[in-house]
């Protein structure tokens, strides 16, 4: 192939756009790490997995959970700065001040992480959302429960059983 028929490929593949690989965790792939996240909630009755998605949910009484894990990469969006950590971080703290949620910082390691406590999602349910970002990769793992207790619980249980394959340490 000549320089001049690879400059136009180039052009092509750059106009089409692509999902931009993550380069700060170790795995990109949930769906091999379903497992692993199942045997924590051994009365989950519905779960499914993809490489970005698990979703687990159980029960029908007082121990009800909703679980859902995301893996994604930060993406700049238009007319905003570059999308460091930082950068999302702040804007994060700034959205929680504004709906009037708690966020705190917790340890996760070699990643950026926040835990939101959300007092009242509807329907008798609170939620934790517990997010982690490094080098522009995000795992977002929320959790709604009856109490928040649970709610925060289940999200740990995640987290501890999430954080080495996903953050490597």
């Amino acid at each position: 192939m000549r320089l001049n028929e690879i400059a136009p490929a180039i052009a092509i593949v750059a106009m089409t756009g692509t999902v931009a690989s993550a380069e700060g965790f170790e795995t990109h792939d949930l769906k091999s790490l379903e497992k692993v996240v199942l045997e924590q909630f051994t009365d989950a009755d519905y779960h499914w997995a993809t490489p970005s998605d698990i979703s687990v949910s159980c029960c029908g009484n007082d121990e009800s959970l909703m679980l859902n894990v995301t893996l994604d990469r930060q993406m700049d969006e238009m007319g905003q700065e570059t999308r460091t950590d930082e950068a999302y971080i702040a804007e994060l703290e700034h959205s929680c001040e504004l709906i009037g949620c708690q966020i705190e910082e917790i340890d996760a390691g070699a990643a950026t992480a926040r835990l939101l406590k959300i007092p009242n999602l509807g329907g008798g349910y609170k939620g934790v959302n517990v997010i982690l970002v490094k080098d522009g990769d995000r795992l977002t793992i929320k959790s709604a429960a009856k109490t928040m207790e649970d709610a925060w619980n289940n999200a740990q249980k995640t987290l501890k059983v999430l954080k080495k394959p996903v953050l490597g340490r």
